[in-house]
């Protein structure tokens, strides 16, 4: 592609998302949070309340790692994370983003596991500079991974 030439939102989109699950599985979230607007909303599956910024996103992560680290947190590790069926329009001046989210793993022996499927809406901004950032994002699981049966 000529580099003066823009790219589509969508693929914009799609490479922002997938960097950020790419930084998501090497377990950086400072570079996930550069994709992140400093006000961001989530509604994230593993918690119930809205949350609102960056700080609240830290605090959320870290009840996440305390149940990850409980006797009864499920035995798997994910081994990747794909983005299916993305869809991108232009609303207003922001980008409004749908897509499904594959989550595959194994289990504590190796073995491959049912792989979580997840649906997830992202309300995007491209700042002055071009860079896009994320507004919101909401995920609703919608298959949890389980071993194969």
């Amino acid at each position: 592609m000529d580099p003066t030439t823009r790219s589509l939102p969508s693929e914009d989109v799609h490479r922002l998302l997938t960097g950020m699950y790419d930084d998501y599985l090497r377990g950086d979230p400072t570079a996930i949070d550069a994709r992140l607007a400093q006000d961001v909303t989530i509604f994230d599956s593993a918690s119930d309340a809205l949350v609102t910024g960056l700080e609240e996103l830290a605090a959320l992560r870290g009840r996440r790692a305390e149940a990850a680290a409980a006797p009864s947190a499920p035995a798997w590790t994910e081994t990747s994370l794909t983005v299916e069926d993305l869809r991108v329009r232009e609303v207003g001046g922001v980008l409004v983003a749908t897509w499904w989210l594959r989550v595959d793993g194994t289990d504590a022996h190796g073995a491959a596991v049912v792989p979580e499927l997840s649906r997830n809406t992202a309300v995007l901004q491209r700042r002055a500079d071009g860079a896009l950032r994320i507004l919101h994002l909401h995920e609703d699981v919608r298959q949890e991974a389980s071993p194969v049966a």
